[in-house]
């Protein structure tokens, strides 16, 4: 590659991403042999993934955090669960986690859950 064509790699700010195969670059090539997926992890997986984890890391949150993660559980937990009241408690839950790695990643994954479950 010439010097005056810089390799700027690829880049990725926040969220997760699941690569089976990847080729970038000028004539770059990515072939599969059979690769698989495993299923993401169910909504009431990664609810209580997050329960546990909000307890692991009580010190570093706000104490309102709790309340918000029981309304997000309680309101998941009804026989028709309200599609803006979700998406509402997920932001307002995302907010308060942000100092925490583990909790953003499994907030994120919780929002892809719902909203792959309301049909986004």
């Amino acid at each position: 590659m010439p010097d005056n064509s810089p390799n700027h790699g690829v880049q990725q700010f926040g969220g997760v991403s699941n690569v089976g195969n990847q080729a970038v670059g000028q004539h770059a090539r990515a072939i599969s042999h059979g690769l698989r997926f495993t299923a993401s992890p169910t909504t009431s997986d990664l609810v209580t993934e997050l329960m546990t984890l909000l307890e692991r890391h009580r010190a570093e949150l706000p104490d309102a955090v709790d309340e918000v993660a029981e309304e997000l559980q309680d309101e998941l937990d009804s026989a028709e669960p309200d599609r803006g009241a979700v998406a509402r408690t997920l932001e307002r839950l995302n907010i308060m986690v942000r100092p925490v790695a583990p909790l953003v990643e499994t907030v994120g994954e919780l929002t892809k859950a719902v909203d792959s479950a309301f049909g986004a």
